[in-house]
Formats: C-alpha cells, structure tokens, sequence
C-alpha cells in the first residue's frame, strides 16, 4: 500500500466484498480486536445476504484516509456467530485498479418524476429522501411498488462544507423490495450520466463517509 505503514480501520467504515464468483456485497465495519477486523453479515443490491462458509475466500474494498481505493484478499471466518477477517499486512494490500461505487447512507431529499423517460406523456412527481448514495445509483423508500426496469429521471441536492450541487439525473429501477411495514425499499442505477456528473456525486459520498469518521473519532463517552 504506498504511502502508508499502516492500514486503519475503524467502526462503521464501508467495505466491499467479491466473492469467488464476481458477485459484490457490501458490509460495514463493527469492531477491530487486536488483529481481527469484525464486519456485519454483506448484503448485495438485491437485499440477499451472503451466505458464508468457515474460510471463504473474497476480496476487500476499501477506500482509505486519502478517499483513494486499495483492495486485499483474504478469508472469511465465524466465531460464535460473529463475522471477521484477519487484519492485512501493508504488503498485501493493493491500490484497486478498477472503479468501485460504495453506497453511503445518507438522507437527500430526491424529487422524482415516475413517468417513463421512454414512452408514458403523464408527469408523475414525488418527493422521497434517499438511503443511500453511490456513483452507480442509489435507494429509497416508497410507500408503493415501482417497476423493475423503468426509467425515470430525478434532482438531487448534495450539500458539503464547500460546495452545493444540484444533481439532475436519470435512472433505471433495478430493485423493489417490500419491506415488513408495508413501505417499499426501491433502487435505481444510473444512467446516461456525465463522467462529471458522477465525479460530484462520488467526491460527496466520499465527503460523507469522512465526515462519518471524523464524528465517531471525536465523539468521547
């Protein structure tokens, strides 16, 4: 890993998972024990759990201090139902040489309009806030089903300490999930987008999951 001696990672940081077979999972940090990093069960963009075998092999992602993306394999292990791996030395660490899109959750105020970019001519405004965010897409919640493939366009409006966007975009459905209180968890990947478009959006979440960081360091009991 260049730059660095040292691999830090702390509570409530994002990872990425790819099994063997290509599929990615995301997970998040709960706890480091001296050398062991303890991670919550993945889940994939389809909501489905990764069903984990002692000694699985996959592959980490995670983005560093200075938001670049390193990589490393490694094994999955359980122990009294709890998740870990073991902390990577720096040598087996990686700089990633292809994109990742982590989904940060964080609440934005998205308008949507449900009419079909592609065929329907009726307008079909609602007001939802987002889950979470990536470069590639993000989700919602929605008091009604919306249909798998559609294509739909949006605005959103993402807020750092040095700048607002306003994010115009368009999306495709590739996910509806009914949820135990009747609501509904919907996602969307973008598409037809700007490289610089999606430059902001990533640099926002990237911001985000910093800012995220910083409050759980400075926090004190």
């Amino acid at each position: 890993m260049e730059g660095s001696a040292i691999v830090e990672f702390w509570k409530g940081q994002l990872l990425e998972l790819q099994t063997f077979e290509g599929v990615m999972y995301k997970t998040q940090v709960n706890h480091q024990d001296h050398n062991r990093i303890y991670i919550q069960k993945p889940i994939n963009r389809m909501n489905r759990y990764l069903s984990v075998t002692n000694h699985m092999s996959v592959t980490v992602y995670f983005h560093n201090e200075e938001r670049a993306l390193y990589s490393f394999d490694t094994q999955l292990n359980l122990l009294h139902s709890q998740l870990w791996f073991q902390a990577p030395s720096v040598d087996r660490i990686k700089k990633a040489q292809r994109r990742r899109f982590f989904r940060v959750p964080v609440e934005v105020e998205l308008n949507l309009n449900l009419k079909s970019i592609e065929h329907s001519e009726i307008d079909e405004f609602i007001k939802v806030t987002t889950k979470d965010i990536s470069g590639g897409g993000l989700s919602f919640l929605c008091s009604f089903a919306v249909e798998t493939e559609k294509l739909i366009a949006g605005i959103m409006h993402l807020e750092t300490n040095n700048s607002q966007n306003t994010i115009e975009f368009y999306g495709k459905i590739v996910n509806c999930a009914k949820l135990p209180d009747n609501n509904f968890k919907v996602s969307l990947e973008f598409v037809h987008m700007k490289e610089s478009t999606r430059s902001d959006i990533i640099k926002y979440c990237l911001f985000k999951q910093v800012e995220a960081r910083n409050k759980l360091k400075n926090y004190s009991l």
